[in-house]
């Protein structure tokens, strides 16, 4: 009775952990989220949805997959998604001649992400000479320790998320309901899985040597019929109230010391840097306070505050929700800083 008791016991709990078992495992063989071992999966011509995806993790393994193959990088434009809109064909033209530049973005970047990822450089040996660092004054107020699977920040780079930690986080999204629905029936669920930042419809063009993503389409739009893509409603969702008593320094002493770490880091490196902080649209313009704080670490006259620049007043200048201004705008920027 008592082996029979045991063999029931072992039955039940196989039956128990069977949907686990059984979602562990589509989870690895799917990939859904391109973080097991399909990290060059780019969108096709005629997709108008994606889903969301850690582009700090993208960024590490476009690297090494390049790297791999034989490329060469010394270079990098580092900051968040706003960053993206920099593009490395303009930056280069300021650049010596055979400068090999290459994206290493995140996205929600903090000061901290930039430090881990130019530590992750020079551990692996790669030599740093010229850095555009794209910092938005949000990131000034913003922590490194996420734990948004968009957000969370790659194990390759940092010791304070582990390989188990960081897949959890894409595992409870693949679980999540709202997931699985849209899986059996996209065309329904999609609206909903893009408010809640499972997927997106802004759908880029990826140059996988640079890891750039590049919405060719909307340029090409704006550029031939800017009415066409700044509809009013548009307009409308672009537009942000500023809540009430933001105007005020955020940087925290982890950040400050975040930012004494980045500036140590480039010294020590001899880097050539210039700090860009582009507008936002009707957003808070850098604070005095935390202005005096970053240049207490990095090089005055490497700073460029333009977060009070006429964009900030212009909702034509930037693609979607009043954040990422668009590629020519940056182009005229990072002329207006050399």
């Amino acid at each position: 009775m008592r082996q029979h008791g045991i063999k029931h016991f072992i039955m039940r709990t196989l039956i128990a952990v069977l949907p686990v078992i059984i979602f562990i495992g589509a989870y690895a063989v799917l990939d859904p989220f391109k973080v097991i071992h399909r990290y060059d999966e780019l969108p096709q011509p005629n997709d108008t949805i994606a889903l969301g995806y850690n582009q700090g993790f993208a960024s590490i393994k476009a690297l090494e997959r390049n790297l791999t193959a034989g490329h060469t990088y010394d270079s990098f434009i580092l900051g968040s998604s706003i960053s993206q809109a920099f593009s490395t064909s303009k930056w280069s033209t300021h650049l010596p001649q055979g400068a090999s530049v290459f994206h290493l973005d995140a996205s929600e970047e903090t000061v901290q992400g930039i430090v881990d990822k130019i530590n992750y450089l020079h551990n692996n040996g790669i030599v740093m000479k010229n850095a555009l660092i794209i910092i938005e004054e949000a990131m000034l107020h913003r922590e490194p320790c996420d734990d948004n699977f968009l957000f969370v920040r790659p194990p390759a780079t940092t010791d304070d998320v582990s390989q188990l930690q960081f897949h959890m986080l894409f595992f409870n999204v693949f679980k999540n309901p709202m997931f699985i629905k849209f899986s059996l029936c996209p065309e329904r669920y999609q609206d909903q899985m893009i408010k809640q930042r499972l997927a997106t419809n802004n759908v880029h063009t990826h140059t996988d040597s640079t890891n750039e993503n590049i919405y060719t389409h909307l340029d090409s739009l704006i550029a031939v019929n800017p009415d066409a893509y700044y509809t009013p409603e548009r307009l409308q969702r672009n537009y942000y109230d500023r809540p009430a008593g933001t105007d005020l320094p955020g940087i925290t002493p982890d950040i400050e010391n975040s930012l004494k770490l980045l500036g140590a880091l480039l010294k020590r490196y001899n880097v050539n840097y210039i700090v860009v902080m582009p507008p936002r649209f009707h957003r808070q313009p850098l604070h005095q306070q935390d202005k005096a704080v970053l240049l207490r670490y990095l090089d005055a006259d490497r700073v460029h505050d333009l977060t009070r620049h006429p964009y900030a007043n212009e909702p034509r200048a930037y693609y979607d929700w009043a954040a990422h201004l668009t590629t020519a705008r940056c182009d005229t920027l990072l002329d207006m800083c050399y």
